[in-house]
């Protein structure tokens, strides 16, 4: 398994991290985590076109992670796609809606419906084009999801997508090869909806993670040290994410 961030800054505009998104490529496929905007460029930064992304699992529906979902279908519609298969798109509860709307206000977001697979899941075991993964519900909005996905090898790779503090985590990152965990903001700094590296840390540790990879920086977290005030409650490794980084599980 290859985990590549693609994007590990936030809403609020850097030029060295785009929004929320994750190159999964495992068992022969290619997944994408969050679809942030910018995050398809950052894939094109990879090698990877529109006909070889295989599947995209969304975490929630705020636009810093899901709005190149608009750009993908819209992209579709060249002619140069006109034979690829269907692309599973999973995600909670209102995905649908989120597309339906989407439309609305772009109608011809309606023709590129057909190239998209749009599966509304719940927390629980599922299987996207062989490739094994779990759904568990995390808090920070009302149907936000982490995922767990793993290789014929038995590894994982643990995403929380935006979440605050909580139980659930331990439950994702369990015995996780990779924890990709939201870092928002500096300990001493916390913010609404979102966790520090104590934070993710501590769940880390609790969880039995291997690899801690903290992301999702508002600027606030410039000037402050987030690998050593996650190193302090996490015996694993740290690795502050950047995007392009790569690791191989």
């Amino acid at each position: 398994m290859r985990v590549t961030v693609l994007g590990s800054g936030t809403s609020v505009p850097n030029p060295d991290r785009f929004p929320a998104g994750y190159l999964v490529e495992t068992n022969g496929r290619r997944v994408l985590v969050d679809l942030g905007p910018g995050v398809l460029r950052r894939a094109a930064a990879c090698g990877l076109d529109l006909d070889t992304i295989d599947a995209v699992l969304l975490t929630h529906y705020h636009t810093d992670h899901c709005a190149d979902l608009a750009a993908l279908a819209f992209g579709l519609l060249n002619p140069r796609y006109e034979h690829r298969t269907t692309l599973p798109i999973l995600g909670s509860a209102g995905l649908v809606e989120m597309f339906d709307r989407l439309a609305l206000a772009w109608p011809w977001l309606e023709r590129g419906r057909k190239f998209l697979e749009l599966r509304e899941i719940d927390a629980g075991e599922h299987e996207v084009l062989g490739v094994p993964l779990s759904a568990i519900r995390v808090e920070h909005t009302a149907h936000s999801l982490g995922y767990r996905i793993s290789d014929s090898r038995g590894r994982v790779a643990a995403f929380s997508g935006d979440a605050v503090d909580c139980d659930a985590l331990v439950d994702l990152a369990r015995d996780a090869d990779l924890f990709v965990c939201d870092t928002a903001f500096p300990t001493a700094a916390p913010g609404v909806g979102h966790m520090t590296p104590t934070e993710a840390g501590r769940r880390a540790q609790q969880a039995g993670a291997k690899h801690l990879v903290p992301t999702h920086f508002y600027p606030e977290c410039i000037g402050h040290d987030l690998e050593a005030e996650a190193r302090a409650v996490f015996d694993g490794e740290v690795t502050l994410a950047e995007d392009l980084l790569a690791f191989e599980l």
